[in-house]
């Protein structure tokens, strides 16, 4: 087993399911721009790298790109329903718990206020000392500056460090900052790009972290 000091978690398709709220907010955005909506395995290709990424993509093909009123227009809507199906993956709590003597954070390109509205309606914001957004700093992943800041803030070491996330995204990240990666296959990250970017670990969920890391 694999002695660590901070944990440090993405949040969509890592710690919470919130693929159908995100895929609802897209559409209904789509729907006010007048422009035609996506299928679910379109948006869920589309998921990755923020806000503006997500909604940059999601006019590729509609002869829009007004980029700045889709996010806007996504926000709007992601906020009135970002707890309509919302829920979190199995054996998060239980897993926050085992490590609870330890420092667990959230590294996302989610904005800030969003990740914190979701985790205070779950139940679930005390466990976490720290809560990086995608608006916290200059920099989203995969730039490591998050990574970073957070192990200049905690005072540890990169090999007392464990990036887990389900994208390729956070396992460049975690690279990038020179601390050990851990891929989860269950959430919303492209699969294959996730087993190509070759992560440390690699689980099929949450709870194996228990046996692999003290």
């Amino acid at each position: 087993m694999k002695k660590i000091s901070l944990f440090v978690y993405d949040f969509d398709g890592t710690l919470v399911d919130t693929f159908e709220d995100i895929a609802n907010s897209v559409n209904l955005t789509l729907d006010e721009m007048n422009l035609q909506s996506l299928n679910q395995e379109t948006i869920r290709m589309n998921i990755g790298g923020g806000v503006v990424n997500l909604m940059t993509r999601s006019l590729v093909g509609s002869g829009c790109n007004d980029t700045e009123t889709a996010v806007s227009l996504f926000r709007k809507h992601y906020n009135l329903h970002l707890l309509d199906q919302t829920k979190l993956y199995p054996d998060g709590r239980e897993v926050l718990e085992h490590f609870s003597s330890k420092t667990n954070v959230i590294l996302s390109n989610k904005p800030t206020s969003f990740v914190e509205k979701i985790l205070k309606a779950l139940n679930f914001l005390s466990p976490f000392d720290s809560i990086l957004g995608g608006d916290s700093l200059k920099e989203q992943k995969p730039s490591p500056i998050g990574l970073q800041y957070l192990m200049k803030k905690f005072n540890c070491l990169p090999k007392e460090v464990l990036m887990i996330g389900d994208s390729a995204i956070d396992v460049k990240t975690g690279k990038g900052a020179g601390v050990t990666t851990c891929g989860v296959t269950y959430g919303l990250g492209n699969p294959i790009s996730l087993r190509d970017s070759k992560p440390d670990y690699l689980i099929n969920n949450l709870a194996s972290l228990k046996s692999l890391f003290n």
